[in-house]
């Protein structure tokens, strides 16, 4: 059983990225003319949540300044775990990930970041705060992001996303942007991220 969830989140588009782009001097992300879009986090969007899960709970990112050294990510619980380099837990978030077994299993290092950026294919499809960890399947980029966006004449309109639920995304770990922009933020190049089937 599900229950609808109102949160403001700038929602964000698919998996199979452009190629990485640099983190500017300030760490905002692209610093390429063409693909540096303006960041807006006031799309609001119907996110489903279980009322029945026996899940471990999911807790806020804190709002201060902390340096993430390492998340886990546990493909069964559609969660995942930050913890500091003394692995204390600073924050469970719902995420959904990869459809199909999208999502690389294995541990792997961040290696770029933009605050905005594109499905190729189509430019139209966007995401917001995309943390990159790995490759896909086919080469595309693997990571965080705020949950995917089409602009269309009409504003920004959302992809289905049951964050927490059920695994939706080709392959990357979609999140609210407030979580994914907290990731963005608070995550360095070089930063440890696991990816699991189940925890234990």
């Amino acid at each position: 059983m599900f229950r609808p969830l109102r949160i403001a989140v700038a929602v964000t588009a698919l998996c199979t990225l452009v190629p990485a782009m640099p983190v500017n001097a300030e760490g905002t992300g692209d610093t390429t003319p063409d693909t540096t879009l303006p960041v807006d986090t006031t799309v609001e969007s119907t996110i489903a949540t279980s009322t029945t899960s026996t899940l471990p709970p999911v807790s806020r990112p804190q709002k201060r300044r902390i340096n993430i050294a390492f998340s886990r990510i546990v493909l069964s619980e559609q969660r995942a775990y930050f913890y500091t380099s003394s692995r204390r837990l600073i924050a469970t978030l719902p995420v959904s990930t990869g459809s199909d077994d999208q999502t690389p299993v294995g541990t792997f290092k961040v290696f770029s970041k933009s605050a905005q950026t594109f499905y190729a294919p189509n430019p139209r499809e966007r995401m917001k705060f995309m943390t990159r960890f790995t490759k896909g399947r086919e080469g595309g980029n693997i990571g965080f992001h705020g949950i995917p966006y089409k602009v269309t004449k009409n504003g920004e309109v959302p992809f289905y996303t049951p964050l927490g639920v059920a695994p939706v995304s080709h392959g990357c770990i979609r999140m609210r942007v407030t979580d994914a922009k907290w990731v963005f933020e608070n995550m360095k190049i070089g930063a440890v991220v696991a990816v699991v089937r189940t925890r234990g």
